[in-house]
Formats: C-alpha cells, sequence, structure tokens
C-alpha cells in the first residue's frame, strides 16, 4: 500500500474533440499574471507533500519545501524500495507548474499568463456516463470486472452510456469517496487509425451531481503521437510535451487536493498540470473514480471503427480515499455497473467482440478485420 496526501469525468462524449498539434490554447493578448511565485511554490509544496506521504514518509504537511527535502534525504532514500523517491522529487523541485482556472486561464511557474485553454462545445457533451443512478434490484456489482455484465442483453449502442461515441474498456468504481489513482500505464499501440478515428487512454473522477475532471492521453494521428491532457467540463488542455505511440510510464498520477480542490495530474514528472476544479467537500465523499481505454469515433454503431489500439495497460492500479491516509489496490473496492432500464452505466466493455483482456493489457481490435 502506498501512503497519500492528506490535503489531497466524464463520458467519451465528451472527449470528442479531435485535437491537433496546433496547440492546446488560443494565446490572449499579454495579461499580468494574478498568481505569483509564492502561488506556484505551495502548488510544488503539496506536491512534494504528496509524493513522501505516498512513500509512507512521516512529514509536516505545513513544513518548507526545504525542509521536506532535508527529511527525505535523511531517511527513506537510504531505502531500496524507495530508490525512485530522489528522482521524482528532484522533478517535482525543478518542473514547470501550469494552472488552469475555472474560466479557462493557463499560468504557467515559469511564464506567467499564457493564454486561453480549449474550449468544450455543447455539443460534445450530449452523451456521458457521468451520470449518478441510484443502484437498485437491476444493479451488477462485482469486485472484479467481469465482461458478461456488458453482453448480457446485447446492448444497442443507445443502451449504452457513451456507446455512440466509440468502442472502450471502462472500469469504474462505486461512488465511494475516491480522490487519487496512480498506476503504470503503457499506451496503446494505434495502428490503422481511419480519419474520424482516435485511441484515448485516461482517469476520470466522476460526483453524483455531474460534476467530473478527467486527465490523461490522446493520440494525434498527424503526429502519430500521445499527447497529456487534462479536462473538465468547459475547458480541455493539451500537454506541451508528447509521448511516442506505445510508450510506458512507471506511474501516472491523477488526484484531487481535498483541501483545495485542485486536481493533478503528473507523467514523467516533467510538466505538473494542476487544474481548478468546482468540487466540494460533499462531492469528494461520494466520488466515483474510473479508467478508459478507448479508440473515439462519432456516431459509432458498434462495427464501423476500423483502427486498433493494442495492449494499452494500467498495472498495478492503486486508489486512495478521500478520509484515508493510503492507496489501496483497485481490486479492493466494488466495481460500479448499472443497468437503468435503458442504458448501461459504470464499468463495461462496449462492444464485447471489439474488447480482448490479457491480465491488465486491453486490445481493442475490430474482429472482422
Amino acid at each position: 500500500m502506498f501512503r497519500k496526501n492528506k490535503f489531497f469525468g466524464m463520458g467519451l462524449a465528451t472527449i470528442l474533440m479531435f485535437s491537433t498539434l496546433s496547440g492546446s490554447f488560443a494565446y490572449a493578448e499579454s495579461k499580468s499574471s494574478t498568481y505569483d511565485a509564492s502561488f506556484f511554490e505551495n502548488l510544488k509544496q503539496r506536491a512534494i507533500v504528496h509524493e513522501l506521504q505516498e512513500h509512507k514518509i512521516a512529514v509536516n504537511p505545513k513544513a518548507s519545501i526545504a525542509e521536506l527535502l532535508n527529511t527525505a534525504d535523511s531517511t527513506s532514500l537510504k531505502s531500496q524500495k524507495n530508490g525512485d523517491l530522489k528522482q521524482n522529487l528532484e522533478k517535482l523541485n525543478k518542473s514547470e507548474y501550469i494552472y488552469l482556472t475555472l474560466d479557462g486561464e493557463v499560468y504557467s511557474s515559469e511564464k506567467g499568463y499564457v493564454g486561453m485553454a480549449d474550449k468544450v462545445e455543447p455539443k460534445e457533451e450530449g452523451v456521458t456516463d457521468a451520470t449518478y443512478m441510484e443502484t437498485s434490484s437491476l444493479s451488477e456489482s462485482s469486485n472484479k470486472h467481469d465482461v458478461s455484465i456488458s453482453s448480457k442483453y446485447n446492448p444497442t449502442p443507445s443502451q449504452v452510456s457513451g456507446g455512440t461515441t466509440g468502442t472502450f474498456s471502462r472500469v469504474q468504481l462505486d461512488y465511494d469517496g475516491f480522490d487519487g489513482v496512480n498506476a503504470g500505464v503503457i499506451l496503446p499501440r494505434a495502428e490503422g487509425i481511419r480519419t474520424g478515428e482516435q485511441p484515448w487512454m485516461y482517469y476520470g473522477f466522476d460526483a453524483k451531481n455531474g460534476r467530473r475532471i478527467e486527465g490523461g492521453f490522446s493520440f494525434q494521428t498527424g503526429q502519430q503521437r500521445y499527447l497529456g491532457y487534462i479536462k473538465n467540463g468547459d475547458y480541455k488542455y493539451n500537454l506541451t510535451e508528447s509521448w511516442v505511440n506505445y510508450e510506458g510510464f512507471n506511474s501516472v498520477k491523477f488526484y484531487i487536493d481535498n483541501s483545495t480542490y485542485n486536481a493533478y495530474l503528473l507523467a514523467y514528472y516533467n510538466q505538473i498540470v494542476v487544474m481548478q476544479t468546482s468540487f466540494d467537500s460533499s462531492d469528494l465523499s461520494t466520488m466515483s473514480v474510473k479508467r478508459v481505454t478507448a479508440i473515439a469515433k462519432k456516431n459509432f454503431d458498434g462495427s464501423n471503427i476500423y483502427g486498433s489500439a493494442i495492449n494499452g495497460e494500467f498495472s498495478d492500479v492503486v486508489v486512495s480515499k478521500f478520509n484515508s491516509d493510503y492507496y489501496y489496490p483497485w481490486d479492493n473496492y466494488r466495481d460500479y455497473s448499472f443497468w437503468d432500464g435503458s442504458q448501461w452505466f459504470g464499468t463495461i466493455d462496449w462492444p464485447t467482440d471489439y474488447i480482448t483482456h490479457f491480465g491488465p493489457s486491453v486490445w481493442i481490435r475490430n474482429p472482422n478485420r
């Protein structure tokens, strides 16, 4: 298990905005930064506290950055099991921090105000898997991902929440107050992707009231590379760093600070992206978390995606809850999968004949290719 910071969604339809490498945000006129160096130092301090506590190191959450780094030097770095900690802390201390406001403004610890994030159009919010449904006798739940749930009634695209937006393996935990997720990630190998098709791999947090946020990776067909991104209901920001097709990561973290409710996305620690959210304490106490591997396509009819996303993997997945100091394995908790009489929500493979599981790996491919 892993210790986490004490301080410290959305469906596939919401991500159908086939992004380009022309930039994640439109640059605006020069603007004086609202956020000074001390603000970004506070973001950094919280990230370092989170990292130390995740490695089970007791720290004063109000200690200075220098004090925190000295604590690490004198304790855990002598342990082989925390051998990656020194490198992670060095990156957290030196990385650029990007901060996004609810209004879509983007600020950098190195550049100040840098522009506006991309606006999510209302038409992209037509279908979502973030809708909370009260469980009843119709619900299906399991501690293990059970693909038979999705095939039980052989659903049509309209009978799966997000079903017309693409093919996906979506694994979602119940609304039990999750605020962090961490896993080893291998990005899917995109092959034969056609116009209008786009692989994605991401985490998401969904609140019962429909508020949501997600962070992960989207495939850029022109450059044959992945971009990291973070997105709430209104704005989406692409990280400036990109990753090659089928690249692996030791750790990709996504968590919510349960004091400020900012969401942190860390991949390779080279650029730390922090997004302001509209969550509150009641959201965190009943939050659901999901992980998704997908190929998105508008107006998916259950058979008209022809590209493949091979061997995408979330491994050694651990999650944290708002009222706990620790991360525990994902499989310790109950999956959320619910049939409301007209649609399936939560955990599902859609369509089942597109999805193959090999341990933690997910293969998405048209069975008729």
